[in-house]
């Protein structure tokens, strides 16, 4: 196998990252939106009697919580998908 089918190997991968990224992004944008319509329900629903109680602004706490937990899981995939680009990289140099 030549240079160039190599880097063009690379090339597909980083491409077929890019559209996991994109795909990630969409889904995590679905799940932020259905996140605020629960969300809303939960409000909604404390201020019924029988309600949970629950503060608004443990609420924004919790939000918080689940943006910056979706945010970590997906900066350790696209860390791990460098990591992986950068070792076919290293494989290329030393081949």
């Amino acid at each position: 196998m030549n240079l160039s089918n190599k880097l063009s190997g690379i090339e597909l991968k980083v491409r077929e990252l890019a559209f996991k990224l994109e795909r990630l992004k969409r889904e995590n944008a679905v799940l932020r939106d259905e996140n605020k319509e629960l969300r809303m329900e939960i409000e909604a629903l404390q201020g019924k009697p029988g309600g949970t109680g629950h503060s608004s602004a443990q609420t924004l706490n919790n939000e918080e919580s689940g943006k910056n937990l979706a945010s970590d899981q997906l900066k350790e995939k696209i860390d791990q998908y460098i990591k992986e680009i950068d070792k076919c990289i290293e494989w290329l140099h030393n081949y």
